[in-house]
């Protein structure tokens, strides 16, 4: 008979970070609201049953999201001597617009977010500081993260002030006995840089490691870097890898699977080797860039072109006119297994990479 374990499976979607700020506790939210709208509108019939709706695509679209949340934070979890910079530390930390970082059946999300609203009730103080937050995810999507890009810095209660320079400073006296002299520069985006290790990334530790977070103060940062995804795993950070199965052949073709929920036009396309006006089809959508290429063309989902001829030579941009769209110039992926076929590679091994932001809601 199938049984759930409860305590190692939770549906709920948990919020545990935005910017700096880690709720380390569940104790931290005591109330959670997340709406979201779809942007479809309907028309009546004036003379029938129901109404009218002209759905745009296969999916609908969606509005940005309002996540109202209550935190509460215990000042007796903190240093007697650091807990006078604490509220000015969330307030650096809500006041900047950032990634907000949640856990959803074993998966971990982030949107970006920024805070609209917020509010402090008055209360006697008996050790406890609440806020009411109101976010707006601007974007109206959840990225599903990328666990090669995604760090998890081990963080307890008494690390907030770690990337933070705030010192007690006497205006009265003379700077030269007071003052402290700044020996370290550590903006929070550069802090753990010697922290983001290769056994600290997702990619190593792995999902179960979800379990560990917001566990009585003590919990993860996690920090997210492209730069140093790149330094440890470096092609694999391409995406998909789909080749020729031989070299004589003229044609790319393979299927990658998708985990996004929402069909997503966020790919990067990248191909390396030989091709001649290579046609570039993903799900039956076409484009094809004119010209003879031996090297590396990258198709961006910003929309850019760039070609390099090799690893010691600077990507170039190409001339839109090379460009011709067959059907649409934006490549959507889906959920499932998604089709790739590149047609008019010659004579050497080529291959096609798809990175692909999946993305929910």
């Amino acid at each position: 008979m199938f049984s759930l374990n409860c305590e190692k499976y939770n549906p709920v979607r948990r919020y545990v970070q935005f910017n700096d700020i880690v709720i380390d506790s569940f104790d931290m939210l005591s109330s959670v609201d997340y709406s979201q709208n779809t942007k479809t509108d309907t028309e009546e019939y004036s003379f029938g049953h129901g109404s009218y709706v002209d759905f745009k695509s296969p999916q609908q679209f969606l509005t940005e999201g309002d996540l109202n949340i209550t935190m509460n934070i215990d000042y007796r979890k903190y240093r007697r001597e650091e807990r006078k910079y604490l509220k000015d530390f969330i307030k650096m930390n809500l006041i900047k617009p950032g990634r907000l970082w949640a856990i959803e059946d074993n998966k971990i999300l982030w949107a970006y977010a920024y805070v609209s609203e917020v509010s402090e009730p008055f209360s006697e103080f008996k050790g406890n500081l609440s806020y009411d937050i109101t976010f707006k995810l601007y974007e109206g999507v959840w990225h599903i993260t990328d666990p090669m890009k995604t760090y998890l810095v081990p963080y307890s209660t008494c690390d907030f002030m770690e990337c933070y320079d705030f010192r007690e400073i006497e205006p009265c006296q003379d700077c030269c006995i007071s003052c402290k002299k700044i020996t370290d520069d550590c903006p929070s985006c550069l802090c753990h840089c010697e922290d983001l290790e290769k056994e600290n990334s997702l990619c190593v530790v792995g999902k179960k490691v979800v379990d560990d977070f917001m566990n009585c103060g003590e919990s993860y940062l996690l920090v997210y870097d492209c730069n140093r995804a790149y330094e440890f795993f470096q092609e694999k950070t391409y995406g998909h890898k789909i080749c020729k199965n031989d070299v004589c052949l003229t044609t790319v073709a393979g299927q990658f699977y998708s985990s996004t929920i929402l069909d997503t036009s966020n790919v990067d396309i990248r191909l390396e080797g030989k091709f001649q006006s290579p046609i570039i089809e993903i799900n039956g959508n076409k484009i094809q860039l004119m010209g003879d290429y031996e090297g590396t063309i990258i198709i961006g989902k910003d929309g850019s072109l760039k070609y390099s001829k090799g690893a010691c030579c600077p990507f170039e941009d190409i001339d839109l006119d090379n460009l011709i769209i067959i059907d649409d110039f934006e490549f959507q992926v889906h959920h499932g297994m998604n089709s790739v076929i590149v047609t008019n590679s010659c004579c050497e091994m080529a291959c096609i990479y798809i990175y692909v932001d999946e993305i929910t809601y």
